[in-house]
């Protein structure tokens, strides 16, 4: 009898099991590596292009306070003036006037001057670079009282002329007094002028007296000397090399300027004679006389003392004891004064703002000099910077926003010790910021390896960037940034930035959220390598080590259920 078998249920059963565990491992050789790898490899910084929004500084943040290249002068005014060498003013002119002439060779007529005084000054010699209400002057106007004794006996003409011998000068009053009273002429009525400018008074009509009479005349001048070759000239010596973001600055200056008179020479016709016969005092104030210090003064190239010419409110004089004449004297001032100078908003030592402003790689630099304190109307120019980030060949452009001329030149290593360019920054004065533009072109490569602690490339690290102890991107300040997002290495651990302004850079690495290590890199090397003590444990062995040990312990429950059956 033929028996009939049950087919094997359990049978059946490990044998779907069996099937299901090798499809899963088939997918899991096939998922593993994809979850894995896309993390590893396909994330780097390499080629990055960002799309900058630039953030351009608006011309209304900042606005000049000079406008033009000009140093206040402060004023000169005259103390006192010394006539005593002057000679007297012209009184007789035969070729018009005869008959004064024979009236003088007779003895009927005679003038003589008995005094001639410095009264003020009416206006002084000034400059101002800040205040337009100010009207600039080279002009010290003074007035003058010169004084003439006047005698007559039975003239022929019974008028005189008289012309004083300063020019130009201005009659600005005449006054006759007759032995009783001081009586002020009236120019209307009392006397004129002649085409050659001479005061014209018929006296004998005026005093309707005797055949004999003397009288006094005080004319009252007002006459111009001339300030020429008046300026502050900054030592074009001393270095002014910017060393730190805020520094301080002890800026030498020389303050000069030539005195000049006019008179007649020995006839009328010799009208542009150099006055070189009267001694004048005067009292100089420099513009922000209490800012300036370590004065020393030299008068036509001789050293005077300074300390009896400094007065308490830092005023110099130029006393009459000096004999500083009017025919062209050299007045030389030197004097120091603290300025304080400083970099608003600049990343570290590259002492500006860096933006990417097109094509990837066309970069500008936004320089913020400021000169936060000093004299308000003396600027301060030839201010420099040693920029060691970036190089003559890069520069396309140099500009500033108030069209102020800004430099760069090479920077000679063979003096300085160093690469890179100088920049001469534009003057400035106190209180104001000019900003600065060096457009260029960064042409530089960052690469940078990170590894385990066997030295074997770390996969799937995400490093951050950071230049000058700012984070790297497309806008790089202190206070706002636009950064390029942090990425991972890539399957040979590295990260490579295209295009970065040269320069040291600051790069942090992380794995697994886990901070491994802070170091620097440099565009200066062609690869920068970054040690890390981050455990040599290759993918591959963990994925095999992991289907290994699913294999094994699926393995072991088969054998167990199979063993039972048995």
């Amino acid at each position: 009898m033929k028996t009939f078998k049950m087919p094997n249920k359990n049978r059946n059963c490990k044998s779907y099991y069996i099937k299901s565990y090798l499809i899963i491992l088939v997918i899991s050789l096939f998922l593993i590596p994809i979850i894995f790898g896309n993390e590893a490899f396909n994330s780097s910084l390499s080629n990055h292009e960002p799309s900058p929004t630039l953030n351009d500084i608006s011309q209304e943040d900042f606005t000049p306070i000079l406008s033009e290249e000009k140093y206040s002068l402060g004023n000169i005014t005259v103390n006192d003036i010394d006539f005593s060498k002057l000679e007297m003013g012209f009184f007789n002119h035969n070729v018009i006037y005869p008959l004064i002439g024979e009236d003088i060779n007779s003895g009927a007529y005679s003038i003589s001057r008995t005094d001639f005084n410095f009264v003020e000054t009416i206006d002084p010699a000034i400059q101002d670079n800040l205040n337009e209400n100010i009207t600039d002057s080279n002009i010290i106007t003074v007035k003058l009282n010169e004084t003439l004794e006047v005698e007559y006996n039975n003239p022929q003409a019974g008028y005189l002329i008289y012309l004083s011998r300063l020019r130009p000068s201005r009659l600005l009053e005449f006054y006759v007094n007759n032995g009783t009273d001081t009586i002020e002429l009236n120019d209307e009525t009392d006397y004129t002028f002649d085409s050659n400018k001479f005061i014209l008074f018929n006296y004998k009509s005026y005093f309707h007296k005797g055949p004999v009479f003397n009288f006094t005349m005080h004319l009252i001048w007002e006459y111009d000397l001339s300030v020429q070759s008046w300026s502050i000239t900054q030592y074009p010596n001393q270095g002014l090399l910017i060393n730190n973001i805020k520094q301080n600055f002890t800026v030498k200056f020389n303050y000069g300027f030539n005195l000049l008179g006019k008179k007649y020479g020995e006839t009328i016709l010799e009208n542009n004679v150099d006055v070189d016969n009267i001694d004048v005092a005067l009292t100089m104030n420099l513009p922000d006389k209490n800012r300036l210090y370590g004065h020393s003064l030299l008068l036509n190239d001789i050293s005077v003392d300074i300390g009896v010419r400094l007065n308490v409110d830092k005023s110099i004089d130029i006393l009459l004891s000096d004999h500083f004449l009017a025919n062209n004297s050299v007045v030389l001032l030197n004097f120091t004064s603290l300025f304080t100078f400083k970099f608003i908003n600049s990343v570290e030592k590259t002492w500006a703002i860096d933006r990417l402003v097109s094509m990837g790689d066309i970069r500008e630099r936004i320089y913020l000099p400021s000169l936060i304190a000093g004299p308000r109307h003396i600027y301060l120019m030839n201010l420099t910077i040693y920029e060691d980030t970036l190089f003559i060949e890069q520069v396309l452009k140099s500009s500033s926003q108030f069209e102020r001329d800004v430099q760069s030149f090479h920077l000679n290593s063979s003096i300085t010790g160093r690469e890179g360019i100088k920049i001469k920054l534009p003057y400035l004065i106190a209180g104001e910021t000019c900003p600065c533009i060096i457009k260029y072109i960064s042409d530089q490569t960052l690469r940078v390896v990170i590894t385990d602690n066997i030295k074997m490339p770390l996969v799937g690290a995400r490093v951050e960037v950071f230049y000058y102890g700012v984070e790297y991107g497309t806008y790089i300040s202190n206070d706002s940034i636009q950064p390029i997002p942090p990425g991972n290495t890539n399957e040979h651990g590295e990260i490579i930035l295209y295009n970065v302004p040269h320069g040291n850079y600051t790069i942090r690495v992380y794995y697994n959220r886990i901070f491994l290590k802070e170091s620097t890199a440099s565009t200066v090397n062609n690869i920068n390598y970054i040690y890390t003590n981050y455990p040599h444990f290759p993918l591959w062995i963990f994925v095999f080590s992991l289907i290994n040990g699913v294999i094994i312990f699926f393995g072991v429950i088969f054998y167990l259920k199979n063993k039972k059956l048995r």
